[in-house]
């Protein structure tokens, strides 16, 4: 392989969903597939804007949660691939929504998407608390998310009650909190700013033109369009640090 690098990682039956996670959670593993420390991991904990990792060697260590989340257009992992689950004695506690109910059978069909996002799974229908017993219903029960048929899944513990430890889901490509340091174009006169100051809540927030300080609307900056980009400011890169600092202050105040 290129740079001399060997996958020397223990093969097994991988993943049941081979889809890049859309929310980071302790017990995933991954496996880099760029830089010099290339170990498989397994998520211990997210601190924030960091994920905390066991490598398989033995040794710890954080990797940016941004990156981690980041797919390619084909949706696979940009810098991390996939490699399913630690096993669990109870299993995971996961989320799961009601497809279809058969009351005349008493049975049911549920979704579980962290373990496949296109499988229906069956069961009896009073294995699921009432409240939960119409289509489109959703909870969380435990599963076993290493298992590779329905058989395995020793699904238990239905309930209401939501998952907990996941990540919040991939940023998009235009940031959903302004921080000092990032640059942005104006898309009517093309112009670029960069962030200096950001007071929490202000209704502006102060720039550097180039020439002198502005202020700028702090709902202009932060408008997407439909497709995903700056609606009135092109994001250039920049404030990457303060960003995450941003983000896991206001994770922090919505958890209070």
């Amino acid at each position: 392989m290129a740079g001399g690098h060997t996958l020397n990682i223990k093969q097994g039956p991988g993943p049941r969903n081979s889809r890049h996670p859309s929310r980071v959670r302790p017990g995933q593993r991954f496996f880099p597939l760029v830089g010099s420390r290339r170990l498989r991991f397994t998520v211990k904990r997210v601190d924030g804007e960091w994920v905390r990792v066991d490598r398989e060697d033995g040794s710890k260590g954080r990797v940016s949660l941004d990156r981690l989340l980041a797919t390619d257009s084909e949706g696979n992992g940009a810098n991390y691939r996939f490699h399913g689950w630690r096993r669990l004695p109870r299993g995971y506690r996961t989320e799961f929504e009601v497809l279809r109910i058969a009351e005349e059978a008493a049975r049911c069909a549920i979704a579980l998407p962290e373990w496949d996002l296109d499988a229906e799974v069956e069961l009896s229908l009073a294995t699921l608390p009432e409240e939960l017993r119409v289509p489109g219903a959703r909870g969380t029960c435990r599963a076993d998310l290493t298992a590779v048929s329905e058989a395995g899944l020793a699904l238990h513990g239905f309930s209401a009650s939501k998952a907990r430890g996941l990540s919040r889901t991939a940023a998009g490509e235009h940031p959903e909190v302004l921080a000092a340091g990032q640059e942005y174009r104006r898309c009517g006169d093309g112009k670029k700013f960069r962030l200096i100051e950001v007071e929490p809540g202000a209704r502006t927030v102060s720039a550097w033109s180039g020439r002198r300080r502005v202020r700028l609307d702090a709902t202009r900056l932060g408008a997407v369009g439909p497709d995903g980009g700056g609606l009135h400011y092109v994001y250039l890169g920049g404030g990457v640090s303060a960003t995450r600092r941003r983000r896991s202050d206001g994770a922090r105040r919505k958890s209070r």
